[in-house]
């Protein structure tokens, strides 16, 4: 079974197979479109393969606002 992972990389995103990387995306849905293009034309030769995405904890990405109100 060939596993493509899509995962962040500090230049964006990319897709691993195994320890191997394609070049970085500017967007996950790019990357995701090319770990499917990959995946497509090997399953096209009778090969088992799989796209895995990486979820990004989106929490962390974005600073919360205190509900307290500002102190002056």
């Amino acid at each position: 079974m060939h596993t493509f992972k899509v995962v962040k990389e500090p230049c964006g995103w990319a897709v691993r197979l195994g320890h191997g990387m394609s070049s970085p995306f500017w967007s996950r849905a790019v990357a995701i479109q090319e770990a499917n293009c990959l995946c497509d034309a090997l399953r096209s030769h009778g090969e088992a393969a799989e796209v895995v995405i990486e979820e990004i904890d989106s929490a962390a990405a974005v600073p919360l606002k205190s509900s307290r109100p500002a102190r002056s």
